[in-house]
């Protein structure tokens, strides 16, 4: 007699996107401050490092408040999806600005490390979420497979 398989249960869609942009990110927060500390020094890698830290956390928390806009009626989803990109990006600029204000941060690295891990965030985000999608298999009426 053999043991049926174990099922696994279905992760959803936000959990897959989640998923599917902190993946990529993780190896950033050690490839990005080692890189920018070979060409620029050691606080433009401290500089970096947060960079990475501050837009990952920000971006994960952007899919969190997109999953309560959604929850929300329909009506309003397009606008507080925009209204979610507006908060994520003055949270940013406000934080760009704060650790601007220290002597020992570069801004250079900063920024460009918040530009690469959004880009690299985003695209796991749009991985994550075909994963999470059923693939469907229809036959249309008159086609012969």
């Amino acid at each position: 007699m053999t043991a049926a398989p174990a099922t696994r249960r279905a992760r959803t869609p936000v959990a897959s996107m989640l998923l599917g942009g902190l993946l990529p990110v993780a190896p950033l927060v050690v490839l990005v401050p080692l890189l920018t500390w070979a060409a620029a020094g050691g606080w433009a890698a401290v500089s970096a490092l947060l960079g990475v830290g501050i837009s990952a956390a920000v971006f994960v928390l952007g899919v969190l408040g997109i999953r309560g806009v959604l929850s929300g009626p329909t009506a309003t989803t397009m606008a507080g999806a925009f209204g979610v990109l507006i908060v994520q990006m003055a949270v940013l600029a406000v934080t760009i600005w704060a650790l601007a204000q220290t002597t020992w941060l570069q801004v250079l690295p900063l920024v460009l490390a918040f530009v690469v891990t959004g880009l690299v965030f985003q695209a796991g985000l749009v991985v994550g979420y075909l994963r999470s999608r059923p693939q469907l298999d229809v036959t249309l009426p008159g086609e012969v497979r």
